[in-house]
């Protein structure tokens, strides 16, 4: 399609955005809306088989109808429209700024493990969304995530429903014609899925997969398998990472869909413990940030300032008590100015004794 051109009655192609397996993307203005912007995909089907036709036109609207089911969610474009025009299938979605996790990791290099640990707190509950409205997402990659410009936030894209067929165990046709092909991304999209019954954990693999992309810099399928333990052997590929992420990684890429973590919760309880280890590096003591900023509740003050004033007021009572000089204990009245207490000496407020906040 050419910028200018009119699709839908509505929508002014602005220009090309790019092109998948099966269908193309376009940022559109909206004419309804004077300036608002969305996004176009049009499904790219040539054949002349009437059969395979209608199929493709039932995975394009279930599709749709995925993406209406799933409703309103920030961090999930959000469905316009979809329509056919002119024999050809079109969706029309919002449209949203931003990188996609495959440019970031081009532009800047391999992740931090913090960085790490951020992006999957922000895209793990954008995951367990989906699979409680019984989604599978089955193509989760770099270039399926985008970073929202105006406040960084994650945002999972490009729900593919010409994909869908994988859930029945079904092929699709390919660009080139009537042949028929199963879709699935090398090196993102684990053995189950690639055989036709894909399980809700195996959007947990490929999302394991893009985190060893995002560390590593490396495509997955380039990175070659422990033969002992099956395992991608990743680890010396990234920049430092602990041995408790690392472990959660490995689960998450389990060959077997048996092994893996069965659902997003368990991860983020994982994630959740990972979060209030204290991570010794270089001599240097640090709280994992998403402990640190944790509010404590009717103070507002970040957890990570809170300890640090308990710290010092606590020193500080503790010092003072060790340097005050003793006192006599208070005179029983009943034995003669002359006589000692019994006990002798002062009394000792001890640290352990002091009253705990």
């Amino acid at each position: 399609m050419k910028p200018s051109m009119i699709i839908g009655q509505y929508y002014k192609i602005v220009k090309k955005l790019g092109m998948g397996g099966f269908g193309e993307t376009y940022i559109a203005e909206d004419l309804r809306r004077l300036g608002s912007q969305c996004v176009i995909k049009k499904l790219i089907f040539k054949s002349n088989n009437q059969e395979e036709l209608k199929k493709a036109q039932e995975l394009f609207n279930r599709e749709a109808q995925t993406l209406v089911n799933l409703g309103k969610h920030d961090q999930i474009p959000y469905l316009l429209a979809y329509f056919l025009d002119n024999q050809e299938f079109y969706l029309v979605q919002e449209y949203i700024e931003g990188n996609s996790l495959e440019e970031e990791i081009r532009n800047r290099g391999k992740f931090e493990e913090q960085e790490v640990i951020e992006f999957l707190l922000g895209i793990l509950p954008v995951l367990e969304y989906i699979h409680k409205k019984q989604v599978i997402h089955r193509d989760i990659k770099p270039s399926n995530i985008l970073r929202r410009d105006r406040d960084k936030k994650i945002i999972l894209i490009d729900f593919g429903g010409v994909k869908a067929p994988l859930l029945t165990n079904s092929t699709l046709p390919n660009l080139s014609g009537g042949n028929l092909t199963k879709i699935f991304t090398s090196g993102y999209t684990p053995k189950e899925q690639m055989d036709g019954y894909p399980e809700f954990n195996s959007d947990i693999y490929a999302l394991g997969m893009t985190v060893i992309k995002a560390l590593t810099g490396i495509e997955p399928k380039d990175i070659s398998r422990n033969s002992s333990t099956k395992l991608l052997a990743w680890r010396t590929r990234a920049n430092n990472v602990g041995d408790q992420l690392a472990a959660i990684i490995d689960r998450m890429i389990q060959e077997n869909h048996i092994d893996r973590y069965k659902n997003v919760k368990e991860i983020l309880e994982d994630l959740h413990h990972l979060g209030k280890t204290v991570v010794i590096n270089n001599s240097r003591v640090s709280v994992l940030r998403s402990a640190i900023n944790t509010q404590i509740p009717m103070v507002n003050i970040p957890l990570g300032k809170f300890l640090m004033i308990l710290v010092m007021i606590t020193g500080f009572i503790w010092g003072f008590n060790l340097l005050k000089p003793s006192k006599s204990p208070i005179p029983n009245p009943s034995p003669s100015p002359s006589s000692p207490p019994e006990n002798g000496g002062g009394i000792f407020l001890r640290p352990d004794n002091l009253k705990k906040n």
